[in-house]
């Protein structure tokens, strides 16, 4: 177990900013003034930054775990000697990189592709979708399309890191036969979105849509059942009940939800 504590005033040369330990990598610099500003127009930093004791980095005191923008933003562009600080203490090297990339998912700092890696970090050894899932509060759905984008084509990883593949499309192509078929419909999903398309796949092949033999999990059932609320759909049943028994594609039922919810 570890235990906190709060410092208002922690001195930032204390504080080891390791940047290959954050899960986020680094970041623009323009975010981070952006981030200065908002810190002087409310009048100080109201989140405090976490840290845990460190010697393993001499003439340090502790190492950053989480708040690399806010250390920044408090260290480079306002110039502050100290900072307000949590101290966790007893923290495992595993603990500190799931506060790391957990405070990240709180605040939806990441885009997939750093979630995938943020898990390959989390995990280098494997573990299971269950307690990968219990241990960040996700479904094993979400943790089986990052761990599948690890797997695919690094093409397809770089579109996903521009922010151009979403979970659905993920789920999309880990339906193709081949890492060549995975490209060809990357490419064609990312090309619709930069036309404006938003979510919504392009009409593809056959042999691109998605159709299994085996009953979907509760885990891809229930991620579409929440896309369906979300977009005020209480209808669809037939429709739905084929997805489930795999007779119908991801893209069909996406399209009639699609057709419902402009209707």
């Amino acid at each position: 177990m570890f235990r906190s504590e709060h410092n208002p005033a922690l001195p930032v040369a204390d504080i080891f900013y390791d940047a290959e330990f954050n899960c986020r990598g680094e970041f623009t610099l323009q975010s981070v003034k952006e981030l200065a500003e908002s810190i002087e127009e409310v009048g100080g930093l109201i989140c405090p930054v976490t840290v845990q004791p460190w010697d393993r980095e001499p003439g340090f005191k502790y190492r950053l775990v989480v708040g690399y923008r806010r250390f920044r933003a408090m260290t480079v562009i306002l110039r502050r000697s100290t900072i307000p600080a949590n101290i966790c203490h007893g923290l495992s090297d595993h603990q500190a990189q799931l506060l790391n990339v957990a405070e990240n998912l709180e605040r939806k700092d990441l885009n997939i592709w750093e979630e995938a890696r943020a898990l390959q970090r989390l995990y280098p050894n494997g573990t299971t979708e269950r307690h990968a899932a219990k241990e960040l509060k996700k479904t094993c759905y979400w943790v089986r399309m990052r761990w599948r984008l690890l797997k695919m084509p690094p093409s397809v990883q770089q579109k996903a890191a521009a922010g151009l593949l979403s979970q659905a499309n993920l789920d999309a192509l880990a339906g193709c036969d081949s890492a060549e078929d995975q490209v060809l419909l990357s490419n064609e999903i990312a090309e619709a979105r930069q036309r404006g398309r938003g979510k919504r796949l392009p009409g593809l092949e056959g042999r691109h849509k998605r159709r299994s033999k085996y009953p979907r999990g509760k885990e891809e059932i229930h991620a579409m059942v929440i896309r369906m609320l979300e977009a005020g759909i209480t209808g669809l049943g037939p429709r739905v009940a084929a997805w489930c028994a795999n007779d119908l594609t991801d893209e069909e039922l996406l399209q009639d939800i699609a057709a419902c919810a402009k209707g």
